[in-house]
C-alpha cells in the first residue's frame, strides 16, 4: 500500500532510526490522518508500534513487533510494520471504534468510479481528469479536480452525457451559485438564496460558475471527438455567465505599503518586502532558496510553482541590494525568507500578517495576495506594459494582465485624461490654469473618506450627492463661440 512520507522522522530510513536517541515514548510517522506508525527506542531492543485515534479522540496504541537488528535478524523490517500496521488498522474489531482516516495531501482521483453501459457526466470526467492528470499543471489539476469533486459529480454524476440539455445547466448553475463555498476541512455555511448574495460573492460564484462549464465543455467536447456520445448538443448548450471578470481594486498604496511593514514583525515584515519587491506569490517566496538570488542576472530566478515554466524576476537596485544584504554569508540552498528563531515557515505567518493589515488599518478583507497585486498594479500606474508585467508575474497570457489590471483604478484613467488631452480653447485652458488651487480642492473633496471606492460605477442614483454637486459653483467658465 503506497503512503506518503510527511513526518519530521523518516522510519523507512535506516540511517534517521540509527540516529534516535533512546525515550520511553515511540517516534511517530503520520500516515494519514489518525493513523501512525511509531518506532521506539529501547535499551533491550527497538520496537516497532501503531497508534489510531478513537472517536472520543484519545490515541490507542498497539505493539507490533521487535525490529529487526543483528541480535533479531528476524525482527520486523520497515515494511513488515508498515503492512502490519494497516492490517491492524484495518481490523473489523478496530474500525468499529476508530476515527475516520483521511489521506495525506490533496485528493487526486475522483469520489467515485464511473460504472454501467450509459456514458455518464461521471464517465467524461474521468476521461477529463485522466487527460488533465497528463497536461496539466500539478496545482491546475488539483483545483480542477477539487472542483469536480464537490460540485460537479453530485449533482450531474449520474446524468446520460447525450440526456444533457439546457435544463440540466440552469439548475446546476442555480446550485452552485447558493452553495458556500468549501474550505478546506471548515465546516460549510449554510445555503443562501442568489437574491440574499452581495454583490462580491455573486460575481465570485458566477466565476466558480464559469470555471466549472468550462471544465464540463471540454469533457463533453473529449466525450464527442472519442466517440462515446453521438450528439454534440451536450456541450453546444453550456454557455458562460457573462461580466463576472473584474479589475483588481485591492492594492495598497506607496505609504500604506510602509506603514505595513512598520506594523509587521521582522520575518513577517521581510515576506512583504519579497512579494512588494518580486510580484511572487506567497509559495513562491517560502520556497525561494540563496542561490536563486542573482542566479541568471539582475533579480530572482523563481522555480516553477504553479505553471510548468520557471521565470526570472527582475529588480530595482534598491530591492537587488535588499536581496544580497538578505542572504550574505548564508549557504547557497538555504531557504531565504526564515523565522526570526531559524526555523522554516510552515503557515504560522497567516495570523500574523492578519494582525499587521489591522494594526495598519487596511481593509480587513486585504490578503498577502494583496502584495502580488500591489506590486502588479503600481507597474502598471507607472507606465509598464502589460508584457513586461506579464512576464514578471509568470502569465503566459499578456491578456490575463490587461483583464486584471489594464482598467485597476479610475484614478488611473483620470490622470491619463488630465495630463494628456490637448486643449480644445485657449481661452479655457487658461481660466483652468488661473483656477488650478480651486480646481485641485475640488476634485480632493470628491475622492472622500476611502480613495478605493472613488468613481466606482453604481447602479443606484445617489440623489443628495446629485444635490450637492449641483450646488457647487462651475469650476471653469463655459466655452464661448469666438
Amino acid at each position: 500500500m503506497a503512503t506518503m512520507r510527511l513526518s519530521r522522522h523518516d522510519l523507512s530510513s535506516q540511517d534517521v532510526l540509527s540516529a534516535l536517541a533512546e525515550r520511553e515514548t515511540p517516534y511517530y510517522q503520520l500516515l494519514a490522518r489518525t493513523r501512525h506508525l511509531g518506532y521506539q527506542r529501547r535499551p533491550d531492543g527497538d520496537v516497532w508500534c501503531a497508534r489510531i485515534r478513537m472517536r472520543s479522540g484519545a490515541y490507542y496504541r498497539r505493539r507490533l513487533g521487535w525490529a529487526q537488528s543483528e541480535a533479531r535478524p528476524a525482527g520486523l523490517t520497515y515494511e513488515d510494520a508498515l503492512a502490519a500496521a494497516h492490517k491492524w488498522f484495518d481490523s473489523s474489531n478496530v474500525r468499529q471504534w476508530a476515527a475516520e482516516a483521511k489521506p495525506l495531501g490533496v485528493r487526486q482521483d475522483l469520489i467515485v468510479r464511473p460504472i454501467g453501459a450509459t456514458y455518464s457526466v461521471a464517465h467524461a470526467m474521468h476521461e477529463y481528469v485522466e487527460w488533465k492528470r497528463l497536461a496539466a499543471a500539478k496545482s491546475h489539476f488539483e483545483t480542477n479536480l477539487s472542483l469536480i469533486n464537490y460540485h460537479i459529480i453530485p449533482r450531474l454524476g449520474n446524468v446520460a452525457v447525450d440526456a444533457f440539455n439546457s435544463e440540466h445547466l440552469r439548475r446546476f448553475v442555480r446550485e452552485v451559485l447558493e452553495t458556500p463555498p468549501k474550505r478546506g476541512s471548515k465546516p460549510l455555511g449554510p445555503k443562501l438564496s442568489i437574491d440574499s448574495l452581495d454583490d462580491d460573492q455573486l460575481r465570485k460564484r458566477k466565476k466558480t460558475v464559469n470555471t466549472l462549464i468550462g471544465i464540463l465543455r471540454v469533457a463533453f467536447q473529449i466525450s464527442w471527438e472519442s466517440g462515446k456520445v453521438e450528439s454534440e448538443r451536450a456541450w453546444r448548450c453550456l454557455r458562460r455567465l457573462p461580466a463576472v471578470d473584474r479589475p483588481r481594486v485591492l492594492y495598497l498604496t506607496r505609504a500604506e505599503c510602509r506603514e505595513l511593514i512598520a506594523q509587521c514583525r521582522p520575518d513577517v515584515a521581510r515576506l512583504v518586502l519579497g512579494a512588494l519587491y518580486t510580484g511572487c506569490r506567497l509559495n513562491e517566496l517560502l520556497n525561494m532558496r540563496c542561490e536563486d538570488v542573482g542566479r541568471d542576472g539582475y533579480g530572482i530566478y523563481v522555480s516553477p510553482a504553479k505553471s510548468y515554466r520557471a521565470r526570472f524576476v527582475f529588480l530595482p537596485d534598491e530591492g537587488m541590494a535588499w536581496f544580497l544584504d538578505l542572504i550574505r554569508g548564508r549557504k547557497r540552498r538555504e531557504y531565504v525568507f526564515m523565522r526570526d528563531g531559524g526555523g522554516r515557515w510552515k503557515g504560522g505567518q497567516k495570523p500574523l500578517f492578519k494582525a499587521a493589515v489591522r494594526a495598519a488599518e487596511l481593509p480587513d478583507e486585504f490578503t498577502f495576495h494583496g502584495l502580488r497585486h500591489t506590486y502588479a498594479s503600481q507597474l502598471v500606474q507607472a507606465g509598464a506594459t502589460v508584457y513586461a508585467v506579464a512576464a514578471q508575474l509568470g502569465h503566459a497570457d499578456p491578456t490575463t494582465v490587461l483583464r486584471t489590471y489594464g482598467h485597476l483604478s479610475p484614478q488611473i484613467r483620470e490622470a491619463e485624461v488630465r495630463q494628456r488631452f490637448t486643449p480644445l480653447s485657449h481661452e479655457n485652458d487658461e481660466a483652468a490654469r488661473l483656477r488650478n488651487k480651486d480646481l485641485q480642492e475640488w476634485r480632493s473633496s470628491l475622492h472622500g473618506g476611502d480613495w478605493r471606492e472613488y468613481a466606482r460605477i453604481s447602479d443606484v442614483w445617489d440623489p443628495e450627492r446629485s444635490l450637492e454637486l449641483a450646488r457647487l459653483p462651475s469650476p471653469i467658465a463655459p466655452y464661448r463661440r469666438g
